[in-house]
């Protein structure tokens, strides 16, 4: 009975200090899993102060808390014994959070892109178009301005053909942008913005806009703020360089202004924002081209290849008379270029075009593409060229040619704005003495007249006083 006796007084207290303890050691495994903090486990002391009356502060414990064991053999083997129940273990299979997407590479370039991607040009063939160029945007830290909205009315172009007005849109977005850079901080402003149309794609991402600028260097280049392809039909807007410049605000309001104020001589263009381009860059008339210099130090016209090189050696097949304009037409066969001068017969004999994309060049450009399965078919296999990345197009060596070919050319444009400039000064001074002759001579001939009235006057006063007269 003895025995008995003692083992059940310690039962109930072994029961207890090891569910107590167990409870302990459960609250540290999950404040440390789980991440919730837990105040220090304290150690229960007969000679513990009382507990404050109430009003009066807690006298706060000096003695450092310790963390004890049990005192009892077999309380230390029922915990080494003891397993972590099943719900508890679960804790581990909760999912942590996903892990947010990774950011895409701010900005850094002082260049940007723009384009307008409106009414027949918002497709899904457009969105790869422009999927293509943001690979070239990250490489190169560009921002790409993306208009998705047409945002000029029918005061711009009221016609008979009640057309889209997307393409007025380009210069009113350009004109906003431009004018938002020059209220900022010179230093924090863009430099230049390249417009590229919406059904340009890029080929080689590699190569940087940076290239095809003027050298920042050349005093004679300085006032150049616009660069511009050109091909059989004139002056391309398809993809063109501009400085963010007061000169280029006045511009792109000029091209906006176009359709109002020469809506007789629309009548007659062939195209819309382009022919706008053409005339107001190359008119004699226009007031751009008033000056001695014609305004040629500021624009200059580029190689097509640079930035907006087009799919086919040439525009027309001449071998199919009345039905030779081939972007009409889908594109199949030969006509599915592959950058070589292996060309399509047009019946040109085979020569390679100025033009014509080649291998590792940076743009190809559908203009003139009809929209729907025309362009599709044309479009189509030179995404799925394009997102390939494939090393004989995404070639980055290529830019080193490129250089050196854009600085020849802008040495020699260099040359031309200087011999311009040297004969519109020695124009500007001829017309200048001319016209200080011509006030002088001006000026001598009102005196003369001056002279001669004042002489009557008193030769008549003279006549009146001897006659006796007032």
């Amino acid at each position: 009975m003895m025995i008995l006796r003692n083992h059940s007084t310690r039962l109930p207290l072994l029961t207890i200090v090891a569910l107590a303890f167990t409870t302990s050691l459960f609250g540290l495994w999950y404040a440390y899993n789980v991440g919730v903090p837990t105040a220090a486990p304290q150690t229960w002391d007969s000679n513990a102060p009382p507990a404050p009356a109430a009003g009066e502060a807690a006298i706060p414990e000096e003695k450092p808390v310790v963390v004890g064991g049990p005192s009892d053999p077999n309380d230390e083997d029922q915990i080494k014994n003891f397993e972590t129940p099943d719900e508890v273990k679960d804790f581990d299979a909760v999912p942590s959070a996903p892990a947010p997407p990774p950011e895409k590479p701010k900005p850094t370039s002082k260049v940007a892109k723009v384009t307008v991607a409106v009414n027949k040009l918002d497709n899904e063939l457009i969105h790869r178009s422009l999927k293509t160029h943001e690979r070239q945007n990250e490489l190169h830290g560009y921002q790409h301005f993306i208009a998705s909205q047409q945002a000029v009315s029918d005061l711009i172009e009221n016609d008979s053909r009640h057309r889209p007005k997307g393409a007025w849109t380009k210069p009113a977005y350009l004109l906003s942008l431009i004018v938002a850079e020059l209220q900022k901080p010179e230093d924090e402003r863009l430099e230049w913005l390249f417009w590229f149309d919406a059904d340009t794609l890029v080929m080689n991402p590699h190569t940087p806009l940076e290239v095809f600028l003027p050298p920042a260097d050349d005093p004679e280049l300085e006032p150049m703020h616009l660069i511009m392809a050109s091909n059989w039909d004139g002056l391309n807007s398809g993809a063109f360089g501009l400085r963010v410049h007061p000169w280029s605000a006045s511009l792109m309001s000029a091209v906006l202004a176009y359709p109002i104020f020469m809506s007789k001589q629309m009548e007659k263009d062939r195209f819309r924002d382009q022919s706008a381009f053409q005339w107001l860059l190359q008119n004699e008339t226009s007031p751009i081209t008033q000056s001695f210099s014609q305004g040629r130090e500021h624009w200059a016209v580029t190689p097509m290849r640079w930035y907006n090189a087009l799919p086919v050696n040439n525009a027309f097949d001449r071998n199919k008379p009345g039905l030779g304009w081939l972007f009409g037409h889908k594109m199949e066969g030969k006509l599915f270029d592959n950058g070589t001068t292996d060309v399509f017969d047009d019946g040109t004999e085979f020569k390679i075009q100025p033009w014509k994309i080649m291998l590792g060049d940076m743009i190809v450009h559908f203009a003139g593409t009809t929209a729907g399965g025309t362009r599709d078919s044309w479009m189509g296999p030179w995404l799925d060229r394009a997102e390939a990345e494939l090393p004989e197009w995404a070639n980055p060596s290529t830019v080193d040619s490129l250089r050196e070919e854009t600085a020849k050319f802008w040495k020699t444009t260099s040359k031309r704005v200087h011999d311009e400039r040297l004969i519109a000064e020695k124009k500007q001074a001829e017309f200048d003495e001319a016209e200080k002759k011509r006030k002088e001579e001006e000026d001598k001939k009102k005196k003369e007249e001056e002279e001669e009235r004042k002489k009557k006057e008193e030769e008549e006063q003279k006549k009146k006083e001897e006659a006796g007269g007032p």
